[in-house]
């Protein structure tokens, strides 16, 4: 079975170490919309991608392409998105059942989210080494 993998072109911004920085453009869809402006204003922000363990000789300014598994992406979908979903609708339907306010289940559900978006920083330097980037030359 062939693993579907997701690429990006991007540069070298800087190299520390055992550590390379790859900046990539996130092009928006509607990049030649009149309104695209408007509508997601931080669609074409650049974004920083730490690729740790590389191998090969690269220099700063580089064009390479950093790729990733495609499971490895769901993954990071679900934890950054699904699952909060799912927390805070539970924590709605299981609030307001218990309390019978709006108010204090709807508070209650958005609260929720602290804890797991903390926990899931605590856990960032364990959790970004199971998403494995590689760096290619172009």
């Amino acid at each position: 079975m062939i693993k579907k993998q997701v690429e990006h072109e991007g540069f070298i911004a800087s190299i520390c170490g055992n550590t390379l920085t790859v900046r990539i453009e996130a092009p928006s869809a509607c990049g030649g919309c009149a309104a695209h402006g408007y509508c997601m204003p931080f669609a074409n922000k650049d974004r920083d991608i730490r690729v740790e363990a590389f191998s090969g000789d690269f220099v700063s300014g580089e064009r390479v392409k950093v790729v990733m598994l495609q499971s490895s992406g769901m993954w990071a979908l679900c934890m950054g998105y699904v699952i909060p979903f799912v927390v805070v609708l539970a924590t709605l339907v299981v609030v307001y059942h218990i309390s019978g306010s709006e108010l204090v289940s709807g508070l209650t559900s958005l609260l929720v989210l602290i804890p797991y978006y903390l926990i899931l920083k605590m856990f960032n330097p364990k959790i970004s080494k199971s998403f494995g980037f590689t760096v290619k030359k172009i």
